[in-house]
């Protein structure tokens, strides 16, 4: 877990400050401190609705975790779970792509000082997504006691693995390509989702070394895999470079325009390759259909935080600290190394009544965390300080620690 970043969350925000730093009317970051800092200015109404976009992906991820793991196994095969099943095949495409536009935003290519300070936060997100995965508090103990099951789940591919390691590529293609990097990130984009369906098939995978197997395909357990998920975050970034310095009217036309056009091609290639490839698994039209409906879904929260509606900001709070609440949801739904979940009694035992009143109680558990932490940001330099001491901490124990 690499020390020196500010916040869960200043891997984003930061590239945002370093690039507009000198353009107010960009993105209204250019009043914000460096290292996280909170904003000196209420953000735009234009800020706002991508941190409600990232807050309400952030929320409905937790609602379907915290389903697929309280319900009984009599719960998960009632129709009710079948179409929340629907609906969140597109909450972690969501997640994916909006850490990917809000990476996308910055001017492009960073200065080597930015870019460095941004490579080193990205690295912080990689090694906590590997925290979450650690059977054991010890080095030792994890290097010597740990099972094929224990070692599978430490190296497997999730989210964050994959965001911050698509985002590292990203950085490199910023510096080599320049301005036409966006160019480049398209046509990447394409080719990893045309080739998913051939590298799944290839059994490639089961022929490299256990670390870096799960980053192929599902096959050892890993739930978000290069491919297709890092196609998600390369579209992201594209859209945030695209999209996020347009006008309003030619990005809300050009939001629904792509949007539609990119449902209706997988909507055709689904019925082509129907009987052939998995729709859920490596179909490049399950990537094409995903993406399509976030954007429309992008437009519909920008129309939404634009009329002011209710629970806008409380989205945007969790939208701003969203490492934060990925990490705290899952710390509480499962503990770690750190100590036992205090929901693991009820995993597998209720009904989505019980279920639905556990995630009622868990958003103001993850709002207050969040407002806590970007309070405390208004004091950077004492927040990154805490954070380095608590990862040094951290790692301390972690490699003393002889069992």
């Amino acid at each position: 877990m690499g020390a020196g970043s500010s916040s869960p969350d200043a891997t984003e925000h930061d590239a945002m400050s370093d690039g507009l730093r000198a353009k107010p009317d960009s993105l209204g970051r250019s009043e914000r401190g460096g290292a996280g800092g909170a904003a000196q200015h209420p953000p735009s109404k234009r800020e706002l609705y991508l941190d409600a976009f990232r807050g309400l992906m952030a929320l409905v991820m937790v609602q379907g975790h915290v389903m697929d793991t309280l319900l009984t196994r009599a719960a998960l095969a009632e129709p009710l779970y079948v179409w929340q099943q629907i609906l969140h095949g597109s909450t972690a495409p969501g997640f994916l792509f909006a850490s990917g536009f809000v990476a996308g935003l910055p001017r492009a290519p960073l200065s080597l000082r930015a870019g460095l300070r941004r490579a080193r936060r990205l690295l912080f997100v990689l090694g906590v997504g590997y925290y979450l995965h650690l059977p054991y508090f010890s080095l030792w103990k994890t290097l010597g006691a740990s099972t094929s099951a224990e070692r599978a789940l430490l190296f497997a591919c999730d989210a964050l693995q994959v965001i911050a390691a698509t985002q590292l590529f990203v950085l490199v293609l910023q510096w080599l390509a320049g301005t036409t990097w966006t160019r480049w990130a398209g046509v990447l984009a394409l080719a990893v989702v045309g080739a998913t369906p051939f590298v799944w098939a290839s059994g490639l995978a089961a022929r490299l070394p256990e670390a870096l197997a799960p980053w192929l395909d599902e096959a050892t357990g890993s739930r978000f895999p290069v491919f297709p998920f890092s196609a998600f975050v390369l579209a992201g970034t594209l859209a945030g470079a695209r999209l996020g310095h347009a006008a309003a009217d030619g990005r809300h036309r050009l939001e629904i325009a792509t949007g539609a056009g990119l449902l209706l091609v997988g909507g055709v290639l689904a019925l082509v390759l129907r009987g052939r490839v998995d729709f859920w698994g490596p179909s490049p039209a399950y990537v094409l259909m995903r993406l399509g409906a976030l954007l429309l879904l992008l437009r519909v929260v920008e129309a939404a935080t634009t009329r002011g509606l209710p629970g806008i900001r409380a989205l945007a709070l969790l939208g701003h600290e969203t490492l934060l609440v990925y990490v705290l949801h899952l710390t509480l739904l499962f503990g770690g190394v750190s100590g036992p979940s205090p929901l693991t009694a009820w995993h597998g035992t209720l009904g989505f009544a019980g279920a639905t009143g556990v995630v009622v109680l868990m958003i103001p558990v993850l709002l207050a965390a969040a407002w806590l932490w970007r309070t405390a940001k208004r004091a950077p330099h004492e927040a990154q300080l805490a954070l380095v001491f608590v990862t040094l901490a951290f790692l301390y124990e972690f490699a003393v620690r002889p069992w």
